[in-house]
């Protein structure tokens, strides 16, 4: 019990002080005990007639004093206190009824009878919320909820005259988030021993989740029996026996503290309650009722992922770091982190570590989690983990994501981080390997005989433009040359550069050779090369008849010498041609004939005539092309 004493030192004579004090009254009996929070700077109003006479504001202990109040116990004039909530509108709930020796009511004192130089005390305001609607989360008060009392049948609300404060119904919260309904039962629409379900809308904006809370679900709600409140009392349900006429479902007035874990016996709070009014208030409300709201956790987190990887083998490990940030300044429980990664890899047993400390996660299909954690204001967490890649995984893209989510709703609080590698062919078991030799292929048969030595410095090129030359035994070698498709093979092309060979050397291979590659095998692709003889014949305008492509009559016998000369030994023949003024499609005509006549003259029984035509012009080109015409 407290009290307040004021002594007026030069006041008006005969004027009294009115005192008081406004506090949370935990205990119900009206007695200001060590503990129970004040009141502080609740407007405290006097009205004499009706009309506002001064206004104060309670002190940090919750304490109070008017001044100067004439007194009224002989000339008829009405005195009344009423005590405000800091904030307080039109939609603000009356929360305690007024303790005093005159007369009581929710939040307000009347009748007050004020004698000469009185000095009256216990003009208080204890207050008996039904609890607190709080941020499930931060665990802090809601202001701007919305609370509407509904019948359970109808699910209708009740109508304003059910209550001692009509304003109850649809009553909003201030920034103590204290909600009361003090039921009277005086209407049909609200009968004694009826059910009621509580019914909260969330402040406007996007800050919090529609519905009651996810995290941490009412004990009972619509979809539930009713909790009886007039049956609470004493029993099991009530926490607090020591207060034998109240029904309290939680130990403490204030919402849980962030150290009560979620679902725990200590956020246990109901929303379809059964009321009476046998006993008032033990049957007829329900006390530390605490409600908690969801806040909009979506993106609370600031989630990245990373990998100092990205291109990879098959069999390699692939390590990658998951940052986690908390951007919303509030401590986050129940957070638990899932890694998503793709078929064919396989977490490291042992490699995760959080913020340095090993902790495994729970392993499910190709899903990893980490769960219940917790995250304090704007600080970070790191995951640090090993993915080793299958061996059957096939070249391509492949994709790691990692969220946040809230362990408790499975709701995503953070966006999907992603880090990317690119499975490659190993260089050892993928890549093909081209091995081969160029030598002097003396007899001209594509294969190498014992005694044909390698021909150094040709160079052979792919078509991808790797190039290698061959060393002084004519060896070259590709390394990983082509990568083939698993599972069909490639085609690999292979060129020499004939421009590369000794002089007076010509192909006795193709110089183009393909074959089918497959991968981890070598290639071996040899090319012959050989001294060709080279029998020549040079022709020019006077050997011909003019303007025609045939020989004139004393040159003929020259091509049956070419023909002896080219059966002698295996050869190829030059075709040379010097032209001077000729039309340039005369002279391709009669370079033409001569190739047609000689072929057409060659048995091919001896071997095949390779036949290399030469066109040379005296003034560097036609005479057109010179000219400009």
């Amino acid at each position: 019990m407290s009290a307040s004493v004021s002594i007026i030192v030069g006041g008006i004579p005969g004027v009294a002080v009115l005192n008081g004090s406004l506090w949370h009254d935990a205990d119900f009996d009206d007695v200001r005990d060590a503990g129970e929070q004040p009141l502080t700077g609740w407007p405290v109003d006097l009205y004499r007639d009706g009309s506002l006479l001064h206004t104060t504001l309670t002190d940090p202990n919750g304490d109070y004093s008017i001044i100067g109040v004439q007194p009224n116990d002989t000339n008829g004039v009405i005195y009344e206190l009423r005590f405000r909530a800091p904030g307080a509108g039109a939609n603000t709930a009356m929360v305690g009824l007024a303790a005093s020796a005159f007369t009581n009511g929710l939040q307000r004192i009347g009748d007050i009878v004020v004698p000469p130089a009185a000095n009256l005390q216990g003009l208080n305001l204890p207050i008996d919320p039904n609890g607190v609607v709080y941020n499930s989360i931060a665990r802090i008060p809601v202001a701007g909820a919305t609370l509407t009392l509904l019948d359970a049948g109808s699910s209708t609300p009740v109508p304003a005259s059910c209550f001692d404060d009509p304003v109850q119904q649809g009553q909003v919260t201030l920034s103590n988030g204290y909600y009361k309904f003090d039921l009277n039962f005086s209407d049909p629409s609200c009968p004694s021993g009826g059910d009621y379900v509580i019914d909260v809308t969330v402040p406007p904006g996007a800050t919090y989740v529609a519905g009651y809370s996810q995290i941490i679900p009412p004990t009972s709600d619509a979809s539930t029996a009713a909790f009886s409140v007039p049956a609470c009392p004493s029993s099991i349900n009530d926490v607090i026996p020591g207060t034998t006429l109240f029904c309290e479902v939680q130990p403490s007035e204030f919402a849980p503290g962030a150290g009560v874990p979620a679902n725990s016996a200590g956020t246990v709070y109901h929303v379809h309650l059964t009321l009476d009014g046998s006993q008032p208030p033990g049957s007829s409300q329900i006390f530390n009722n605490h409600i908690p709201l969801d806040p909009e956790l979506a993106g609370s987190i600031a989630i990245s992922k990373t990998t100092p990887l990205l291109n990879v083998t098959r069999g390699q490990l692939v390590p990658y770091v998951i940052t986690v940030n908390n951007t919303t300044g509030t401590l986050l429980t129940d957070v638990t982190i899932v890694d998503r990664f793709p078929a064919g890899f396989n977490y490291v047993a042992g490699s995760a570590q959080i913020d340095g400390v090993p902790n495994e996660p729970t392993i499910v299909g190709q899903e990893l989690t980490w769960s219940g954690l917790l995250i304090t204001g704007s600080s970070s967490r790191t995951l640090k983990l090993l993915l080793a890649v299958g061996a059957g995984v096939t070249e391509g893209e492949y994709v790691n994501r990692a969220q946040v989510i809230n362990g408790t709703t499975g709701s995503a609080i953070s966006g999907e981080a992603t880090a990317t590698v690119r499975i490659v062919p190993d260089p050892t078991f993928d890549c093909t390997d081209v091995i081969g030799k160029v030598f002097n292929d003396a007899n001209r048969n594509g294969i190498q005989d014992d005694g044909e030595d390698g021909l150094p410095g040709v160079r052979v090129a792919t078509a991808r433009g790797l190039r290698a030359t061959t060393d002084a035994h004519g060896r070259y070698h590709i390394t990983c040359a082509i990568t083939p498709h698993e599972t069909r093979g490639s085609n690999f092309v292979l060129k020499l550069d004939d421009r590369t060979l000794p002089s007076g050397f010509r192909l006795s291979t193709d110089q183009t050779r393909i074959k089918r590659a497959t991968r981890g095998k070598a290639l071996r692709i040899n090319f012959g090369a050989s001294i060709h003889r080279v029998v020549a014949i040079d022709l020019s305008d006077p050997a011909f008849e003019p303007g025609t492509t045939e020989i004139r009559f004393q040159w003929r016998s020259r091509i049956d010498l070419l023909l002896e000369e080219l059966r002698k030994a295996p050869s190829v023949l030059r075709l040379s041609y010097v032209a001077d003024r000729e039309d340039p499609a005369l002279v391709q005509r009669r370079i033409e004939a001569i190739k047609q006549q000689v072929t057409e003259a060659w048995d091919q029984a001896d071997y095949v005539l390779s036949i290399e035509p030469e066109i040379f012009w005296r003034l560097g080109a036609p005479t057109t092309k010179r000219d400009g015409r």
